[in-house]
This record gives structure tokens, C-alpha cells and sequence, in this order.
């Protein structure tokens, strides 16, 4: 895939992206690629496979949401994914980068300085940032972070009342979502929307899971990892 095939599936989608945009999310994917060659950002080398597998795989999940002016939070973020697509598409939003790797949270804050992105940076632990920052953000993005049951108790306390986790997921998704009831209810959650896609060169599956938060996360939760990944809810 290349940016012109890219941004012509977008606005397929009704995803907005113009010429400016799709060169943007090319030098991100140029510059990822440059940067991995000095520590480890992807497994993804290959510029036509990176294009589709992690710039439109990011971007899909800002289908059907209007972020500007949100406060949105990417959990794990790694090498800036989905974070910095969505930003891209959406420079109107309030974006803050959470991983635990210092470096990897260095690198991405002197890519936003250089582009002139206003994004926060932050290393630390989603489960640590959940009793930090309770209930601050509109949305949280999770690509490929945790089974759905594990990512709601992490991340569902990051999120204001009527706030919204974007799980990003597999064609495995209904079995995790079924795992995932009693999280739920224990969270004051529920499942709003999933939006599910094939990706157009590789035909694998995307499934995009809305899930909106209803009332306070009980201040017990997240508990320590160990605890989550021993015994999830």
C-alpha cells in the first residue's frame, strides 16, 4: 500500500484525510522506519506492509468519532501507534502518549516538538496513571494492549463519565467480549458500537470496540497487574 491507495480508502470510509495529511503519516512512517534501525519500535520493515498494518490499521479507529477538543489518551503507544495517525487526522484533539518505556517516550516527544504537535508525553504504567489521573480523559485508545476483560480494569477508570475506550481488536473480539461481561458490569461500563473492517491488501480482520462508561470506576480499581493478570474481573 502507498499513500495515495491510503488516503483513498480513508475518505472511502468517511475518514477526512487530505494530500498535507497522507504525506504527514508517510514521513511518520519513513521516520519510524529510519528510527528503528536504533532500537526497536516495529517488527513491521517493509514500507507497503507498515503502510497498511500500522498507519491505516491506527487510523481506522477514528472512524465515526469526532476527537476535537477531546482529551484522548493512547495506551501503550510503542512507536507512536495509533496515537500520532490519529492526531494527524485530527490535529484538533488533546492527545496525550502513555507507554513504559522512557526511550520510546523520549523519541515521540522530539517527533511532536520538530512537527509542532501538541502532545504530552508520559512513561509510566496504565495501571499506575489510572489512580494518578482518575476519570480526566474523553477518550482512551488501546491497540493491541490486553484481553478485553484485563484492558477494561486498566483503562476504564482513566475515563470520565460518559467517556469512551476504543479497544482496537481481531476478528477474535467476540470471544473476548464475552469474557469481558463481568468487567463490565464491575466497572459500570458497556459496549456501545463495534465497527469491523477488512484490511484491503492483506484481507485480516479489524474489529473496533466502543465501549462507554456509565458511572465512577470503584476506587479499588485498576488493582496491582500482577493481581489483573492472576485474577481478572
Amino acid at each position: 500500500m502507498n499513500k495515495e491507495a491510503l488516503r483513498k480508502f480513508l475518505i472511502s470510509r468517511c475518514i477526512p484525510c487530505s494530500e498535507e495529511q497522507a504525506n504527514q503519516l508517510e514521513k511518520l512512517m519513513n521516520e519510524t522506519l529510519k528510527t528503528n534501525e536504533l532500537f526497536n519500535l516495529t517488527a513491521i520493515t517493509d514500507p507497503s506492509i507498515f503502510m497498511e498494518k500500522m498507519i491505516l490499521d491506527s487510523a481506522i479507529g477514528i472512524f465515526d468519532q469526532d476527537l476535537t477538543g477531546k482529551k484522548v489518551l493512547d495506551v501503550g503507544t510503542g512507536g507512536g501507534f495509533p496515537g500520532l495517525v490519529l492526531y494527524i487526522l485530527n490535529p484538533g484533539m488533546k492527545l496525550t502518549l502513555l507507554d513504559s518505556t522512557k526511550k520510546k517516550i523520549d523519541y515521540l516527544d522530539e517527533y511532536a516538538a520538530q512537527n509542532n504537535f501538541n502532545i504530552e508525553g508520559v512513561t509510566a504504567r496504565v495501571e499506575e496513571l489510572a489512580h494518578r489521573r482518575r476519570e480526566e480523559f474523553d477518550v482512551v485508545y488501546a491497540r493491541a494492549v490486553a484481553p478485553l476483560n484485563i484492558l477494561l480494569e486498566l483503562t476504564i477508570p482513566l475515563l470520565k463519565i460518559g467517556g469512551t475506550l476504543i479497544a482496537m481488536k481481531g476478528p477474535d473480539w467476540e470471544n473476548e467480549y464475552i469474557a469481558a461481561k463481568s468487567a463490565l458490569k464491575k466497572l459500570n461500563c458497556r459496549l456501545k458500537k463495534v465497527y469491523e473492517e477488512t484490511l484491503p491488501e492483506s484481507n485480516e480482520q479489524r474489529a473496533i470496540i466502543s465501549i462507554v462508561k456509565d458511572r465512577i470506576s470503584p476506587i479499588k480499581y485498576p488493582r496491582p497487574f500482577a493481581d489483573i493478570k492472576r485474577k481478572p474481573l
